[in-house]
């Protein structure tokens, strides 16, 4: 069975050590990707709660390994439809200049539906990423880049 993924690839000047805190401490989480998250995303087999005001997306953390690798991956009964059972890692290197994040969610099982929505949320998502980390403050959900008019 083919299935899709979704890529970005983003340089922040920060260490790779800032950047892999950025992705696995809620605190931090919460200042670029949705301000209300929970749970533990520091451990292997942590649950992660992203909120978007009264939907939650639940990840479990599937893989860490610090400073170079983060991936979650989501539960059938715990997320959208079409997220069940995809993933989505981070895969972070750096050089004198910045840290590379290679994002990708992957195992989507059709390119249509939701996917189109989702990639370019998550390239908005990537900058917050960066923003929280060069400028000290992101745009995490509910004050993100809004791609509709619903």
């Amino acid at each position: 069975m083919n299935t899709y993924s979704i890529c970005h690839e983003v340089g922040i000047k920060a260490s790779s050590i800032d950047v892999y805190q950025a992705l696995t401490d809620i605190k931090k989480l919460a200042g670029w990707w949705t301000s209300d998250t929970r749970g533990d995303g520091s451990k292997v087999g942590g649950i992660l709660e992203f909120w978007f005001g009264d939907f939650c997306q639940k990840f479990e953390v599937a893989e860490l390994q610090p400073n170079k690798l983060v991936r979650w991956k989501a539960n059938g009964n715990e997320s959208v439809e079409e997220w069940a059972g995809t993933e989505i890692t981070f895969s972070l290197s750096a050089d004198e200049k910045q840290c590379y994040v290679r994002f990708s969610h992957s195992g989507w099982r059709k390119a249509s539906g939701i996917l189109p929505h989702c990639s370019t949320k998550w390239a908005i998502f990537m900058l917050s990423l960066k923003d929280f980390l060069e400028k000290g403050k992101g745009q995490p959900a509910p004050n993100d880049v809004q791609i509709n008019h619903d």
